[in-house]
């Protein structure tokens, strides 16, 4: 019984964090404009998202959590592509399909995770650039 509660609890965390994700990316992007309007004076995440299929993206929810505590400017102003626009950024991005999450500055993708991966694979990298302070191109 207690572990059906868990589970039932961890299913409703789970919908609400993708459905905050999912509030959160439609203020943020401009579904509008050809042009994502990255800052390229600052190191900027973009988050490829499949808001049918959500449920391979449960550690890209995760490791946004854990980053806002840690980097809450830049999880603040990060770029939710949602699948139906993700098309039209997959080459430019090296990207085939979500979920990936990428850290790009200026012109350059300084970091890149994609596919099924943990948590902490996506913590990691992302964690290592924008500790960082100026990148060198």
């Amino acid at each position: 019984m207690i572990k059906e509660r868990q589970k039932k609890m961890k299913g409703f965390s789970f919908v609400l964090i993708a459905s905050f994700l999912f509030l959160t990316s439609s203020c943020n992007s401009n579904q509008a404009s050809d042009s994502l309007n990255l800052n390229k004076e600052t190191k900027q995440i973009v988050f490829f998202s499949d808001e049918e299929d959500y449920r391979y993206e449960a550690s890209y929810y995760d490791a946004i959590i854990e980053l806002k505590k840690e980097f809450p400017e830049e999880i603040d102003n990060m770029k939710v592509i949602p699948s139906s626009d993700a098309k039209k950024y997959y080459d430019a991005f090296d990207v085939e399909r979500p979920p990936a999450i990428l850290v790009v500055y200026g012109d350059r993708v300084i970091a890149r995770v994609k596919g099924t991966v943990t948590k902490e694979q996506i913590i990691e990298p992302l964690t290592t650039v924008l500790q960082k302070g100026e990148i060198t191109q």
